[in-house]
């Protein structure tokens, strides 16, 4: 969404929706003046993300007028760095109350990233309990629904930040000893203790990344049995931060979305739920039930019940409305075209705006429901998904290569007409989204087209032949898919002699007439009522005739 930037007369009034229900919760003091903010970015280069983790179920629920996405929203509007952000954290939770679960926020600006943990108090008392530790320069960090924060400095302001309380309500309400030592204290293990789907389900992402970007190459053996569930204890978890083999890009970040475990103990791509094209997706609910024993599918980085992500890129060295750069994607990150958008865009395109279709309404020119069919067109043909997946890393390296240009002429106009130098940027932006759209549902078309029916339809060439033009047109290529010799042996393990065919080798005479038969039944492979299928591709014909 867009929040345009604001002056506000005293006694001025902001009202607050719960972001995830929906409900009304009711109206907070408006700040006298606001700032331009586009999806979870503003035009001072602060951007703030989250991950919910839930945490201790009796701090849930808490009374007050702020849930975690308003949270962050009102406070995009009100900071012009990472610090004033982590600051308003904590005096909008004390003065209007918290409401949410436990999150985990990354907040960041041109200069420094920090991640803070923050959790209500549930009926206790008003306000939340936070600690925000900087992450070193030169370092990458992650967290994926399970709290990461464990021990922190109590006396290193530079680098760590806290609520004044975050030790001793922990006392006040019995998760933490009176009479234990607060250097000791851990934040997650006391608020958000480690589970096996704290490890497996949700830290098991941080160290897919972790451990594809690490200087230690023996990074990713090192916390196996922790991500697997074997070893819960404390002494078992992953640093909060660690240091790269090299230099990490956006579009390299991009890319480490598109993550599902492949070539890991956590691939999910080989055993049988993966279905016979080898898909790393799983039917929810994410954790099921067989017998008397509980089990769990993998949640993977890339994941199909996402409605929107981003990679935001802070840089000091421009304009802080043009340094500061949001890499929108909507749906999957797996397949989503990360479309970029500078923290001065003062519009949204129509293809990502509000009321332009919905969870419940298709609309053809939605960014959301175009990537949408895409996605859902691979998920059962995983064949196809390293090809779209190229197709999308293409694009967005081209849209790095198209906004550098694009950059340069705008801070030129920005040194003496700043508004014209975004209207510029914004222009260019709203293009782009749009055109995306548009590309994403020709590529539908495409995938229909060549991976229908479970064939590989492509042109026989130049030469094909046509029918002279007549009965359905050109003649296609249709080549039989079939399933891996591994899924056919499943098929067989699984139904013994119930699909094999009684004549196999048994009467010689038979075999060219078989043939002739399999021939025949293949020859169908093309066939539409009328003789054609959609799009003029001449087929065999099927019909039926009743007779009354």
């Amino acid at each position: 969404g867009h929040y345009p930037a604001g002056k506000h007369a005293p006694g001025s009034k902001r009202k607050i929706w719960d972001w995830d229900s929906g409900v009304y919760l009711g109206e907070i003091e408006e700040a006298p003046e606001t700032f331009n903010v586009i999806g979870n970015l503003n035009e001072h280069g602060v951007a703030i993300g989250e991950t919910t983790f839930g945490g201790n179920v009796t701090l849930a629920g808490g009374d007050g007028l702020l849930d975690y996405g308003s949270l962050i929203w009102v406070t995009l509007q009100r900071a012009r760095d990472a610090r004033e952000a982590i600051g308003l954290f904590g005096s909008l939770t004390s003065k209007y109350g918290y409401v949410s679960e436990g999150e985990s926020f990354t907040i960041g600006d041109a200069k420094e990233v920090w991640v803070l943990e923050l959790i209500g108090k549930g009926k206790s008392e008003k306000g939340a309990v936070w600690v925000a530790v900087r992450i070193p320069d030169g370092h990458v960090s992650g967290h994926a629904n399970q709290a990461r924060i464990q021990r922190f400095p109590l006396n290193d302001p530079e680098n760590c930040m806290y609520s004044p309380d975050v030790i001793s309500f922990a006392k006040k309400i019995g998760l933490w000893g009176a009479s234990r030592v607060d250097e000791e204290f851990s934040f997650s293990d006391v608020y958000d203790p480690i589970t096996f789907s704290g490890a497996r389900q949700s830290d098991a992402r941080v160290w897919s990344f972790f451990a594809s970007v690490a200087e230690d190459p023996h990074f990713e053996k090192a916390y196996e049995n922790y991500v697997l569930g074997r070893n819960l204890t404390a002494a078992a978890r992953m640093p909060l931060h660690i240091k790269p083999k090299a230099k990490i890009s956006a579009t390299d970040i991009m890319m480490h979305m598109r993550n599902h475990y492949e070539g890991t103990v956590l691939d999910p791509s080989h055993d049988v739920g993966a279905q016979a094209s080898g898909s790393p997706y799983r039917t929810r609910p994410i954790a099921w039930k067989h017998g008397n024993s509980s089990y769990v599918n993998e949640r993977t980085v890339g994941t199909q019940q996402a409605g929107w992500n981003f990679v935001a890129q802070l840089r000091g060295h421009l304009p802080a409305p043009i340094g500061g750069l949001l890499w929108f994607g909507v749906d999957d990150a797996t397949f989503s075209v990360h479309m970029p958008f500078h923290g001065g865009t003062t519009r949204v395109p129509k293809s990502l705006a509000d009321g332009n279709g919905d969870a419940l309404i298709f609309s053809y020119d939605s960014a959301f429901w175009a990537f949408n069919t895409v996605a859902n067109f691979v998920y059962p043909r995983w064949h196809l998904a390293p090809s779209v997946i190229a197709r999308s890393h293409a694009a967005e390296v081209a849209f790095a290569d198209d906004v550098a240009h694009e950059e340069k002429r705008a801070v030129e106009m920005y040194e003496t007409e700043p508004a014209k130098a975004m209207e510029y940027l914004t222009a260019l932006a709203v293009r782009r989204a749009d055109e995306a759209t548009k590309s994403e549902f020709q590529l539908f078309g495409e995938l229909m087209v060549k991976s229908r029916d479970g064939f590989q339809i492509s042109c026989q060439g130049p030469n094909a032949p046509d029918h002279g033009g007549h009965q359905g047109g050109v003649v296609p290529k249709v080549e039989q898919v079939g399933y891996s010799d591994s899924w056919y042996a499943r098929i067989v393990q699984d139904t013994k002699d119930h699909y094999k065919m009684a004549d196999d080798r048994t009467h010689p005479d038979l075999m060219a007439h078989q043939a002739m038969k399999l021939r025949v039944l293949a020859k169908g492979t093309m066939s539409a009522l009328g003789g054609t299928t959609p799009g003029g591709a001449a087929g065999a014909g099927a019909a039926s005739i009743v007779v009354v």
